[in-house]
């Protein structure tokens, strides 16, 4: 099963999300008739492929983004002793132990309303915080100072987001690219269900 639309509101470029044997297209109205056309008729196996994308996008100056796995969670998994509220301010020392695109992935390019922290000898080794998802904050996003990775840090902070997210709105959200095997499997060890998988150009 396939469907299509004319366009994702409030998103310029081509998104195709899939689930199963289903898939969903969103198209710019500037693709033309033709590139409509030509989509409609492939199969939900080739619109997954991103080899398929990457060529579609370098003939048209765009840049794939993805393909990422969104999952959810509703059962409160609880807060965690030792995680904390933050301010924007108390994140300058963990920014400069991260890459850019690490940062930007996280979701913390995004102003979230919600930080939450974990420090370790007084210093702040991992963050989460919760971005808008349905207009609440729900979107969970995680980072971990460099040299505290593979401790279960992200675990930490995650799960105490995840819980107030829960708590207070129903429930969260977690979204990683699937190149990322840290985060995707931080998502499953606090038992957020994977939904479906999406790739995106612009």
């Amino acid at each position: 099963m396939r469907t299509h639309s004319g366009r994702l509101q409030g998103y310029e470029g081509y998104y195709v999300a899939w689930r199963s044997d289903g898939g969903h297209l969103s198209m710019p109205p500037s693709g033309g008739s033709e590139i409509t056309r030509s989509l409609s008729a492939e199969t939900v196996d080739t619109l997954k492929n991103r080899d398929f994308w990457r060529e579609f996008a370098v003939d048209r100056g765009l840049q794939v983004i993805g393909p990422s796995t969104h999952a959810y969670l509703d059962r409160d998994p609880g807060p965690v002793r030792g995680v904390t509220p933050l301010q924007n301010d108390d994140l300058r020392s963990l920014r400069e132990t991260v890459d850019e695109s690490d940062w930007a992935e996280s979701g913390w390019n995004d102003q979230p309303p919600h930080i939450f922290g974990l420090y370790e000898d007084g210093l702040l080794v991992a963050a989460a915080n919760q971005n808008l998802f349905h207009h609440q904050p729900r979107d969970i996003g995680v980072i971990v100072a460099r040299g505290a990775r593979g401790l279960g840090l992200s675990t930490k902070v995650a799960q105490h987001a995840a819980s107030f997210a829960i708590r207070t709105h129903g429930f969260a959200r977690w979204g990683a690219r699937n190149s990322n095997a840290g985060s995707l499997a931080a998502s499953c060890r606090l038992g957020f269900e994977r939904w479906c998988a999406q790739l995106a150009l612009r």
